[in-house]
């Protein structure tokens, strides 16, 4: 399961309390609970870390593609009711894990990939990737 499930990266907001809320708005609600005498902020003061937590660890990616390719993606993220870019996310975590598996030899131990849940090879010689794109050419 993704530990970061509950977190969108493309709105910098986190799922607490059936909302989307974002760093502000979770610190404006922390606040509101404290002055009206409600001390009981673990859960929002968890999700507003478990946020910033993730913010941190993410990185921008800028990519250039087709403008076929980028409306493609764009209807489809849309159909799924998703941004962008967890779509584009997804999508390169699945090719990654793919890359890894199709390297992967039967007596050779798999591991889990680190965000897809996804069982591949991450011990190969030469590395997955090097092993994926010589057979692919």
């Amino acid at each position: 399961m993704d530990p970061f499930a509950d977190i969108d990266l493309d709105s910098e907001s986190v799922w607490l309390d059936d909302a989307w809320y974002t760093r502000e708005e979770l610190a404006r609600r922390i606040k509101e609970m404290i002055e009206a005498g409600d001390f009981r902020v673990s859960r929002p003061s968890q999700a507003l870390e478990r946020l910033e937590a993730a913010l941190a660890q993410a990185r921008v990616v800028a990519v250039r593609m087709p403008a076929e390719l980028a409306e493609a993606v764009s209807d489809t993220a849309a159909r799924l009711g998703r941004p962008v870019g967890h779509l584009i996310r997804e999508a390169i975590a699945y090719y990654l894990a793919a890359a890894a598996a199709y390297g992967a030899g039967p007596s050779q131990e798999a591991t889990a990939a680190p965000s897809t849940g996804v069982d591949v090879d991450l011990h190969g010689e030469g590395g997955a990737e090097d092993t994926f794109f010589k057979k692919a050419r």
